[in-house]
């Protein structure tokens, strides 16, 4: 279910895919990318995954209404998320097409990375510690082990406070 917002001249032309939901890491990610891009007339190809929500949230009787309210509020803000990377890229002279994909992020990401013949995936980290990491999980993590290209991963701005660096790249399969 490809959503192209603007279409970029040569399909064929390697790019950057941008990952994001619209967090501040994300948008951290999505500034590098697009400077990047900028320097090496890449374009962008940008993918928000999102989860349609499944079950009954621990309620006795769920609401149909409720189900739906929830996952339209999920693809508005995954909509929303694409479309203000797509402007912050097109303000930069950049070019951005993106994909509005469901299922597991990690999965769906490096498969458009795959799909794009991508040089690289840019992606945001909100910069748990390894507890919590290993506790919630981690997008990024994930990504860095399966992805087909390098993979810049750039901390959320508040996490960076103290470090010289905010951006780590892996070289990845």
């Amino acid at each position: 279910m490809p959503m192209d917002l603007h279409y970029a001249h040569d399909p064929d032309m390697k790019g950057i895919v941008v990952a994001t939901d619209g967090s501040a890491a994300a948008t951290a990610a999505l500034d590098e990318a697009i400077a990047i891009a900028q320097g090496t007339g890449d374009r962008l190809a940008v993918i928000t995954v999102w989860r349609a929500l499944q079950g009954d949230f621990g309620l006795a009787y769920p609401s149909g209404a409720l189900l739906n309210e929830l996952l339209d509020a999920e693809r508005d803000h995954a909509e929303s998320a694409l479309s203000d990377a797509v402007a912050r890229a097109q303000a930069a002279g950049v070019t951005a097409v993106t994909r509005l994909a469901t299922g597991d992020p990690a999965e769906r990401i490096c498969a458009y990375a795959a799909e794009t013949d991508a040089r690289m995936i840019a992606m945001g980290s909100r910069g748990y510690g390894t507890v919590a990491s290993l506790l919630l999980g981690s997008v990024s993590g994930e990504v860095l082990r399966k992805a087909p290209c390098p993979v810049l991963v750039v901390r959320e701005p508040a996490a960076r406070t103290g470090q010289d660096s905010h951006a780590q790249v892996a070289a990845g399969g």
